[in-house]
């Protein structure tokens, strides 16, 4: 198998993982399993849960863009991640510091897409 390739495949479970991750933390939220460092207004904590859970679901649902390599699924990848990495730095200077924690993988997402761009453009050429 091509390094492209297992890089790509690579790249698709780290986000499958970080994507359900979000996932899982919009519910240990909800269900009070997960608390702030600081008391919150009822309309931040929601804004943070859901954007936790809008962050998550986007992000599933465009990862067979991903790894079909479509341009619908690198622009909606490289939009969840630059919203993701916006969120978290707002989350971090406002709420809690370790928000800081999820722009790494959103930043590492970004990374890959960018250097691997032209794998995605509609008329490729090459395997």
């Amino acid at each position: 198998m091509q390094f492209k390739k297992v890089l790509l495949v690579l790249m698709v479970l780290f986000a499958t993982v970080y994507y359900v991750a979000r996932v899982g933390i919009f519910y240990l939220g909800i269900t009070g399993e997960m608390d702030f460092e600081e008391e919150q207004s009822a309309l931040v904590e929601a804004v943070v849960l859901y954007s936790f859970l809008s962050i998550g679901v986007a992000g599933l649902l465009l990862l067979p863009g991903v790894f079909l390599q479509k341009p619908w699924g690198f622009w909606g990848t490289v939009a969840i991640s630059v919203y993701t990495i916006v969120f978290d730095v707002w989350a971090c200077a406002a709420i809690q510091s370790s928000a800081a924690a999820g722009v790494i993988p959103a930043a590492v997402l970004l990374i890959y897409l960018v250097l691997s761009r032209k794998d995605f453009m509609v008329g490729k050429t090459g395997p």
